[in-house]
């Protein structure tokens, strides 16, 4: 039987940089036995360019929390969380589901199952009762991790 996982772990900038601390974040936000170690590492390692966008993505706008998603609960690859208000019911939400060399689509039906507990991956976070609101509500992004960036960095991206 696997371990019940979260939804998502926050990422910090130091993790992303190195392997060894993004284990490190892995292990104290899931606390798993030591047979469980390696399951919970891969539901929320890095493939392919993610931990490039990630790093990038959290250089640009330092006023975003950017949560790494449970790659097997289909709650797409990230959460990103604007904290510019003080007040959690006031912040915007970004779930993010990466598709290389894609264009960017904001809203639904973007990309089938991956985005399917979105919903609940967000709600999770607004349980924490400090990042989100409790009728936080979220907007779904998928395409390339380059050029959602580039739509971060030139404004908060809107449905």
């Amino acid at each position: 039987m696997a371990p019940r996982l979260p939804l998502s772990i926050k990422l910090t900038r130091r993790a992303v940089a190195r392997r060894d601390l993004f284990c490190e974040l892995v292990q104290k936000a899931v606390r798993p036995c030591q047979a469980d170690a390696a399951f919970a590492f891969h539901a929320f390692a890095f493939k392919a360019d993610e931990d490039g966008f990630a790093r990038e993505l959290m250089d640009r706008r330092t006023e975003l929390w950017l949560f790494r998603s449970n790659q097997r609960a289909y709650c797409g690859d990230f959460l990103a969380v604007d904290m510019s208000s003080p007040w959690p019911a006031r912040r915007r939400s970004y779930v993010i589901e990466l598709k290389r060399g894609m264009p960017v689509r904001i809203g639904g039906g973007a990309v089938g199952l991956q985005l399917r507990n979105a919903a609940s991956a967000v709600h999770g976070l607004a349980q924490q009762g400090d990042v989100l609101g409790a009728e936080a509500a979220y907007i779904t992004m998928s395409g390339d991790g380059a050029r959602i960036v580039a739509m971060f960095a030139r404004a908060r991206p809107r449905a």
